[in-house]
């Protein structure tokens, strides 16, 4: 959803160095970046002086086109080209005023293409470029909520309604927060002596687990996924990491007798399910040549919080 008109802030370039401001911060940016005051006649020498400089280099920023561009990409979002949509919102140069829009619409049409790994890029960009605007927190919260990041969802729908937002977006911002509050309801019921606050603080060690293993730091997962499953002594995904781990390091045993409770916990966990198999059919080879374990990490698999 685009910003309305009335809510959007009102920028202008910078005489000196060509950044895009608020007017009403003009003065402040020239007094505290380039110790210059307003004085009328002053700082228009400086920008006549600087849109030559920028002409001459074919560096002039043509807010016209980029709100043309922008209205273009709306317009192919709404007869449902969003591919197309894309290839022109992309066009638009970071620089302009209204760029948190467009990675909005860009963010908004990958969603409808089902690439939520891409749309939760642009809607982190929107709020990068306007983190004051409301409507970026929700989506950025949302897209986290698609990556199964309960945490960040939260705390970033809380963030919307910080800021003020109108109807629509204070609305979806409280469905967002009702929605991971009946997921959290839900995932408690299986996990007896754990609060919302606790399954939640877990959630991010073992994310930060899996981080640590896609950058193969194994000693670092092991530690996440291992505080996991002291406190949760119910989680078949930290157990079958911490068998996966084991796994890789030619600990065979452990890595068996860590699969065997992931499994033991939720005998339909598919990932333990796998590797377990797997353990069971290369036992005898990675004894006989331990260098096959590097060749074994596309093939094992990882599981999720």
């Amino acid at each position: 959803m685009k910003k309305k008109k009335k809510n959007q802030k009102k920028f202008t370039k910078c005489p000196v160095c060509g950044v895009s401001v608020k007017t009403d911060n003009l003065a402040e940016h020239l007094q505290r970046v380039h110790n210059k005051t307003i004085d009328g006649r002053a700082v228009r020498e400086l920008a006549e002086s600087s849109l030559k400089a920028d002409a001459g280099n074919g560096r002039i920023l043509n807010i016209t086109a980029c709100e043309k561009t922008l209205e273009k990409g709306a317009r192919l979002m709404a007869s449902r080209r969003f591919k197309r949509a894309i290839k022109v919102l992309k066009t638009i140069p970071d620089e302009c005023p209204d760029i948190d829009n467009a990675y909005m619409l860009i963010g908004t049409s990958y969603i409808q293409l089902n690439r939520l790994e891409d749309a939760f890029t642009y809607f982190d960009k929107a709020v990068k470029a306007d983190p004051d605007y409301p409507a970026h927190w929700y989506n950025l919260g949302a897209a986290y909520l698609h990556k199964g990041y309960v945490a960040k969802a939260r705390e970033c729908a809380n963030k919307a309604l910080t800021l003020n937002p109108d109807e629509e977006v204070k609305e979806k911002a409280e469905g967002l927060l009702s929605g991971i509050k009946e997921l959290l309801e839900l995932e408690l019921a299986n996990k007896p002596g754990i609060d919302p606050e606790t399954y939640l603080m877990l959630e991010e060690r073992f994310r930060r687990g899996v981080e640590f293993m896609d950058n193969e730091d194994w000693d670092g997962a092991f530690e996440e996924f291992k505080y996991v499953a002291s406190i949760d002594k119910n989680s078949a995904k930290a157990y079958g990491n911490l068998g996966l781990i084991y796994l890789l390091k030619g600990e065979l045993e452990e890595a068996e007798k860590h699969l065997k409770k992931s499994l033991d916990i939720d005998p339909s966990y598919t990932p333990a399910i796998i590797n377990y198999k797997m353990l069971d059919e290369l036992k005898e080879k990675i004894k006989r040549d331990p260098g096959c374990l590097a060749e074994l990490k596309d093939k094992l698999e990882r599981g999720h919080f």
